[in-house]
């Protein structure tokens, strides 16, 4: 029996070769289809605690111990290895590095029969301008896998990321994360958030599933007016050189707000060659009080404000005439509407195709009930959201009804297929970035 001792310098290699020889040369690799099981080597340590016999596989390792599996090395304060099992217990300042990757922990078990570090008392990976952390971890040296649980934070050269699990592929270099999602991006300047994220750096595209938000702004701050919030269900943004590829798509209970504008439909897409957006699946598009329904809706936008918007297929623009009788909304409706921004308080429109209107009268302040026209097309101006020149052209046909016959009747007044839509959609704050921090 060997007394428990201390044995230092080349005995400590020694010693642990014979039991690297002993406990390795009858094993063959359970995992064949990458070739034989390496064993761990023993490099350095200041010395070597053990006790029984000199067949046992256990060892523990004090002080500077360094240590390498193929092109994997590590150095640590303290080692605990099992020979036979060919895996050690890594503790105090623990660095395991693989060419450029670097992996930092208080803690870390190593298995080499599968090339695996596990810690559970927090760790970091790092590789080039990558660096991940969190409480717990595992990594796979062969495949190059690895996943994180609690407090995950992740940065790179374009984004912070913050969740609760996340999934690193570091040879695909993509990324899956789960649970309270939040990322920031730097380049697109912009906040996003969702259960859940998948990102792929190498195609430029990030997809968030389950309450997906995103916030993008013109300038360094979170409060300007110039931010654009969407929702969905689900959002697919793609971010390349090529300015074609570069948008946005969300599906599925779809808002967008920004400024005086908001929009709620089925599936809304962004490009950002032209700054576009095309909305479908009955989409509804608010400009201040205003509000346009159409089968179909596309957005011009420049410089961050909107700039034309068009209706198509059975297109519908009502605006509420009356503060006093929210029931009251002045109606135009064609198959095509098309509406120009001249300031942020005055518009132009046009309605192209079986146009009618329905237009409430006052004079002088007093309510003159309402007229209602067709004609093939509609010319209008709309001031602080009240028209104020109509003008109907071609095939015009139109009746007056008196005050007296219109008072409480006016849900009898209104165009075909006319929706009074939901609630404006809200403007969501923006996540604190320092609320973020951890």
């Amino acid at each position: 029996m060997l007394p428990r001792a201390v044995v230092l310098g080349g005995m400590v290699r020694f010693i642990f070769c014979v039991g690297i020889v002993i406990g390795v040369a009858v094993r063959v690799s359970a995992q064949q289809d990458i070739g034989p099981e390496i064993p761990i080597i023993l490099e350095h340590a200041d010395s070597l605690l053990g006790s029984g016999s000199m067949e046992s596989s256990s060892r523990t390792f004090i002080g500077n111990v360094r240590f390498r599996q193929g092109n994997v090395t590590g150095r640590c304060e303290k080692v605990v290895h099992d020979v036979s099992r060919n895996t050690v217990e890594l503790r105090g300042a623990v660095v395991i590095r693989q060419a450029d990757l670097t992996i930092s922990a208080p803690e870390i078990t190593y298995d080499g029969a599968t090339s695996t570090a596990h810690a559970v008392r927090g760790i970091k990976l790092q590789q080039s301008k990558t660096v991940i952390v969190s409480q717990i971890g595992t990594y796979d040296m062969r495949t190059k896998q690895a996943r994180f649980l609690r407090d995950v934070h992740a940065i790179d050269d374009t984004i912070w990321l913050w969740c609760d699990s996340l999934d690193y592929d570091r040879q695909r270099d993509t990324m899956l994360a789960r649970g309270n999602v939040h990322i920031h991006d730097t380049v697109q300047q912009a906040w996003f958030s969702g259960m859940q994220a998948r990102r792929d750096a190498s195609a430029g595209i990030l997809e968030l599933v389950g309450d997906a938000r995103a916030w993008s702004w013109a300038k360094d701050s979170l409060q300007t007016a110039d931010t654009t919030f969407i929702r969905g269900d689900t959002l697919l943004s793609v971010s390349q050189n090529d300015p074609d590829s570069t948008g946005m798509i969300a599906r599925g209970n779809v808002v967008m707000v920004r400024g005086s504008t908001a929009s709620r439909s089925g599936r809304l897409t962004f490009r950002e060659r032209d700054g576009r957006f095309f909305l479908e699946d009955s989409p509804f598009v608010w400009s201040d009080s205003s509000v346009l329904k159409a089968a179909s809706i596309e957005a011009e936008s420049s410089g961050r404000r909107l700039r034309r918007v068009v209706g198509s297929g059975k297109a519908i623009l009502i605006s509420r005439s009356d503060s006093l009788l929210p029931v009251r909304y002045d109606q135009i409706g064609g198959q095509q509407i098309v509406m120009s921004f001249e300031t942020d308080s005055t518009r132009t429109l046009r309605a192209v195709g079986q146009g009618m209107s329905i237009t409430y009268r006052q004079e002088s302040g007093q309510r003159k009930g309402l007229a209602k026209v067709a004609a093939d097309t509609i010319y209008a101006r709309l001031v602080r959201d009240a028209l104020t020149d109509v003008f109907w052209l071609g095939g015009v046909s139109g009746e007056n009804h008196p005050e007296r016959l219109v008072r409480g009747r006016e849900s009898e007044f209104q165009i075909p297929d006319m929706v009074i839509p939901e609630e404006r959609p809200r403007f969501m704050p923006v996540p604190h970035r320092r609320s973020m921090l951890r």
